[in-house]
């Protein structure tokens, strides 16, 4: 076990791997992918893969000729990491469904696997019956959401409860964009909106999809990201004359192209996770001395081979800088978002407000709620390395956690009382191996200005040893670390 200072890499990658607003983060290794998510993956690809019919006049037509499965390969960066199946069909009632599954694996020995479902009445207006989302990390099943009659029963950790939920959804919302390029043929730049189940947040969601091509009866899609999400870029997919998407990708990152076969798909069984937690670590070319008490700093980004590295992929990029307790203002959406109440965030649960309550006592003042909240929590757990796919109530529950159990907890607490808050994932300096390591933090809004906190190491403001992860290419950052060297330019104390 490391000290509480010693940040390790897998609690990271699933914490960087969460920005998706279609499913719950907590899958274990990975809840989703920087730039669009492989778990948006999920739904998006399970409505993409129905891209297979002839023209048709109405839903029910469309529907009715996307039974059958497809399977799909998933990679990153062309390394294998899973595989997706979809499936399309009638349930024994003759109500429509659709499901998708993915399995993956990126930074431990056990498999990841989210698995969605969606039922629609086989009566016109064909509305939701039921739409339901499981995650697990081998055999064990961390979440389970089921949505029905504007309810979602949500299972956590061994845990149940009953919350409300948008259900307003029917079969033309979901399939919109199958049933427009089947019958309109639209030409470059044309948009078209469609609707599907969000299950962080437990509502209904619209997405723009525009096309980017046409040319031989092929399509090009992209799927527009909407004001709130953390995804950097649509998710594009390629269709082939008949409409079956031959390729899937999300920027440079994650792609799902279409494979012949199960065996196929399975490949990526056969290799290494493609993250190590040995790897999660920068290391610098001199030691930083007193890193709390430092202003500023500054440095360069080097490849071991000695050449330029660019920083996420981004061209012109070479040098990092930081300076303590940085203030930034913060957007409206941004505010939004950070004050939500998720499946990742439980901010509304009886448990959580109690132990919001037991921080803050009467406090008004934000400054010294998001203080107080801070020691709170740096005193309230104790740490324990590599904690992996827990949720906050496991963290409540056993009182212990890594540094992403720590930021998640301040991040639910704080919504709880009132503050607008979020996890952020980056890179922190320790001074014990003179290397920069994956860690967690918080960012909670001030007065409409982010300041940073961190409970895992008790700090109520941070210094400058620490850089942020691009919130657009979190994973193409980590998974160069082991490339990565840096060299201090500049300090400031």
């Amino acid at each position: 076990m490391q000290p509480r200072s010693s940040p390790t890499g897998s609690g990271m990658l699933r914490n960087a791997r969460r920005r998706s607003a279609f499913v719950p983060r907590r899958i274990g290794v990975a809840a989703s992918m920087v730039g669009g998510g492989l778990v948006t993956f999920v739904l998006v690809a399970a409505a993409a893969t129905i891209w297979h019919f002839r023209p048709a006049t109405t839903d029910a037509d469309v529907a009715t000729q996307l039974a059958g499965e497809r399977w799909y390969a998933v990679t990153f960066r062309h390394t294998p990491i899973g595989h997706y199946r979809s499936e399309a069909g009638r349930t024994h009632d003759g109500d429509f469904e659709f499901r998708g599954t993915l399995h993956f694996k990126l930074a431990d020995d056990v498999d990841s696997r989210i698995e969605d479902r969606l039922v629609f009445d086989r009566d016109s207006p064909h509305r939701l019956i039921r739409a339901e989302h499981a995650s697990s990390k081998g055999q064990r099943h961390e979440t389970r959401v089921v949505i029905a009659d504007s309810k979602a029963q949500v299972v956590e950790s061994g845990s149940s409860r009953l919350t409300d939920a948008d259900s307003d959804l029917e079969l033309g919302d979901y399939l919109a964009v199958e049933r427009w390029l089947a019958t309109e043929a639209p030409e470059p730049g044309e948009v078209q909106a469609a609707r599907s189940v969000d299950f962080d947040s437990l509502s209904i969601a619209t997405d723009r999809w525009r096309i980017l091509a046409s040319h031989g009866g092929e399509f090009e899609v992209a799927r527009e990201v909407r004001a709130a999400a953390a995804a950097p870029g649509p998710t594009r997919i390629r269709m082939g004359a008949d409409l079956a998407p031959l390729r899937m990708e999300s920027g440079d990152l994650i792609s799902l192209h279409r494979v012949q076969d199960e065996a196929t798909a399975r490949i990526w069984e056969q290799t290494p996770p493609l993250f190590a937690s040995a790897q999660h670590r920068v290391v610098v070319d001199r030691p930083i001395r007193n890193p709390r008490a430092l202003k500023r700093l500054v440095v360069a980004l080097d490849g071991q081979d000695g050449r330029a590295f660019d920083w996420a992929g981004a061209p012109g990029v070479d040098a990092l800088s930081a300076e303590a307790d940085p203030m930034r203002p913060a957007t409206s959406a941004e505010l939004d978002a950070a004050r939500a109440t998720t499946i990742n965030y439980p901010a509304n649960a009886p448990a959580v407000h109690e132990l919001a309550s037991r921080a803050t006592g009467r406090l008004e003042d934000a400054r010294e709620k998001a203080i107080a909240l801070t020691m709170f929590v740096h005193h309230h757990l104790s740490y324990r390395d590599n904690a992996g796919g827990r949720t906050v109530f496991d963290t409540i529950r056993d009182r212990s956690g890594d540094c992403t159990e720590f930021a998640d907890l301040y991040t639910t607490l704080a919504r709880a009382a009132g503050l607008p808050a979020r996890t952020v994932i980056g890179l922190a300096y320790l001074s014990e191996s003179q290397a920069f390591a994956l860690h967690a933090w918080n960012e909670v809004a001030i007065a409409g200005t982010w300041r940073g906190v961190d409970p895992t190491w008790g700090q109520t403001r941070i210094g400058a040893a620490r850089f942020p992860l691009p919130s657009d290419g979190a994973l193409t950052a980590i998974a160069q670390l082991p490339h990565l060297r840096f060299r201090v330019v500049e300090t400031e104390y």
